[in-house]
């Protein structure tokens, strides 16, 4: 009998936590979440672009080099090499994003294209 009671309650509990009468969103809630979602996935503008080939590699100089980012690791690989250089190799064909920053904060954006 208790068991029986202790389900009910369960399950009271549970229909309690539908939403009744929910609306979908408006279509402004739903253009300002794409405008967000899209922001978010948009890259920073590049500052240069480098292309090499599926399987080659590059050195990159950066003088005072503090930190990097890479955006599809997929399609590139980085190696910090030093204090102030990268050796970007390309894995598969696209596009990627790389970020440097330097001791005074300045950051960088190279477009790494990566074709055959």
């Amino acid at each position: 009998m208790a068991s029986r009671i202790a389900a009910l309650t369960l399950g009271a509990l549970l229909f309690a936590c539908v939403p009744v009468g929910a609306k979908e969103p408006s279509k402004a809630t739903k253009e300002s979440a794409k405008k967000v979602a899209q922001e978010k996935v948009d890259a920073p503008p590049a500052d240069e672009t480098l292309t090499l080939r599926k399987g080659a590699k590059r050195s990159l100089l950066v003088p005072g080099l503090s930190r990097v980012a890479l955006g599809d690791p997929t399609i590139a690989d980085v190696v910090t090499t030093g204090a102030e250089a990268v050796e970007i190799s390309g894995l598969a064909e696209g596009t990627t994003t790389l970020l440097t920053w330097d001791s005074a904060g300045k950051r960088r954006a190279y477009r790494i294209e990566v074709g055959r």
